[in-house]
């Protein structure tokens, strides 16, 4: 009589080794899931930080071809007369007549410098940037609404088609206005409330940077030092609000509804223009009246490729911010890439915008 082997009458697994090979499993990715998400975020601040290198040798190539960095924006041809007797420019502009239009930015000039020279070869630069027509024959002119890969974060996933952005490209790298939105000769200094910031200002400086409103800026006049100094930083297409004024990493992150983002190619702008904070004798980018403290359009709202450091990192809508965890890239003004903590001594910050402030800098990167 034969007798039946143990291991032939066995064909499976019970219910127990079952669950508790599923439990092993579930513990394996709980424990793997992080350490993914973690090396994809290390990536993609990776290419982040070899976009703004990207733009950091553009600025650098198109100051050795123009010998200037370019303007934040080109707000309009201007009506600007002779200088007055007093000194200044005389307002030449008669009533009230507003000079038409233009608002191209610093991003549509460094196209060529970043292989995008067919999108560059489109744009018509002596007609307003929305309205166009561009070289094309096409209104608005179609590069407002391009999409460029370089000005993208890519941990940002928010309004990838300008589709979602009332037809208007966005870009995640601003340029440094400085300490605000002002074009005239402000400085800071040894009294309130500069003095009582985390890293004080202890000697009166001035407060530029390098694409502050109305004004260029040439290499020779950083004299802070290349390597001290941030040529852009970045923002990611929704912001952050609620940080009080001269803090950093103070803010919460707003809703995707509510979202403010920087437009690449148009100087959209909400109380005017720097220097300009009413809105008065300025026009929206598509020629209607402006009215202060009002977008161009809304969900989300756009504001010109620039940022102002009165606001440190992930403060508030102004500054620059981003979704990589604990603060924000930047690239200075000799093209290197450094990151920023959002917890930085906000006079530090301070520091590092303005291209000739004469202060020192420590612990800033």
């Amino acid at each position: 009589m034969k007798q039946r082997s143990t291991s032939a009458r066995r064909g499976g697994f019970t219910l127990v080794e079952l669950l508790v090979v599923i439990a092993i499993i579930g513990i394996l990715i709980a424990l793997l899931l992080p350490a993914v998400q973690a090396a994809r975020e290390a990536a993609r601040r990776s290419q982040c930080t070899n976009n703004l290198k990207q733009i950091g040798l553009a600025l650098q190539n198109y100051h050795d071809t123009y010998k200037s960095f370019p303007p934040g924006v080109i707000w309009g041809m201007g009506c600007m007369g002779a200088a007055a007797p007093g000194g200044g420019g005389q307002d030449m502009c008669p009533g009230t007549t507003v000079p038409l239009a233009h608002h191209h930015t610093w991003n549509a000039m460094i196209l060529p410098f970043i292989e995008q020279k067919p999108l560059y070869d489109e744009i018509n630069f002596k007609a307003p940037a929305w309205n166009g027509p561009d070289l094309q024959g096409r209104s608005p002119q179609a590069f407002v609404s391009t999409p460029v890969p370089a000005f993208r974060c890519p941990s940002d996933g928010n309004f990838r088609h300008p589709s979602e952005s009332n037809n208007i490209a966005i870009t995640n790298y601003p340029g440094s206005e400085g300490y605000h939105w002002h074009a005239g000769t402000c400085c800071a200094g040894n009294w309130g409330p500069w003095n009582t910031v985390p890293d004080p200002i202890t000697q009166t400086c001035t407060i530029h940077g390098l694409f502050t409103q109305t004004r260029t800026a040439n290499m020779a006049q950083v004299t802070d030092g290349t390597s001290n100094t941030i040529a852009c930083s970045e923002k990611d297409s929704v912001g952050h609000y609620g940080g009080p004024i001269r803090t950093s990493g103070t803010g919460k992150r707003r809703n995707i509804g509510d979202a403010i983002a920087c437009s690449a190619f148009i100087g959209t702008a909400v109380g005017g223009w720097g220097g300009n904070e009413t809105g008065q004798r300025v026009q929206n980018v598509d020629g209607g009246s402006k009215s202060p403290w009002q977008w161009f359009r809304w969900n989300p709202g756009t504001y010109m490729p620039t940022y102002i450091a009165a606001w440190g990192p992930n403060a508030e809508w102004p500054s620059p911010s981003s979704y990589h965890p604990g603060g924000v890239n930047a690239v200075l003004v000799d093209g290197s890439v450094k990151f920023i903590r959002d917890n930085i001594a906000w006079g530090t910050w301070f520091r590092i915008n303005s291209i000739a402030d004469g202060l020192t800098v420590q612990n800033a990167f």
